[in-house]
């Protein structure tokens, strides 16, 4: 890939793309809901802690397979954007999770590890940063 085509993807493009995955994600963990409200979760906390650990579980999974088996996840596809490493390469599982679990990070710090992206030139959030890997406009 030509170091022209490796220009960093916008903050409001990542946005747009973050949203539409979001609503997916967010659709597939109702229906991944159900099992655990016929248990009755409202008073029962170890049922509580279960399903939040199972939701990132399942959030992780599907972020994570299609960065690496399509290289990008719905939202990012209508969007046109694909992640690679920083040497062109697809990502591996490893740099996936590693990748996922910055991101999480990125959100929890406010949304901080995302706006570093508007001050650096290649566009770079924290999770790129870390995990290596940048997006790229298709």
């Amino acid at each position: 890939m030509s170091r022209n085509n490796m220009k960093g993807i916008s903050i409001l493009r990542r946005l747009a793309s973050i949203i539409y995955d979001s609503l997916l994600v967010f659709a597939i963990l109702i229906i991944m809901s159900i099992p655990f409200y016929s248990f009755n979760v409202e008073g029962n906390n170890i049922l509580k802690l279960t399903m939040q650990v199972y939701f990132y579980l399942v959030t992780q999974y599907f972020f994570v397979w299609f960065w690496v088996n399509s290289q990008g996840t719905l939202g990012m596809k209508t969007w046109k954007i694909k992640i690679i490493c920083e040497d062109g390469n697809k990502i591996s599982y490893k740099k996936a999770v590693i990748r996922f679990n910055s991101a999480i990070f990125s959100i929890l710090i406010f949304g901080l590890g995302f706006l570093i992206s508007i001050f650096r030139k290649d566009k770079k959030c924290l999770h790129d940063i870390i995990s290596k890997t940048i997006l790229v406009k298709l």
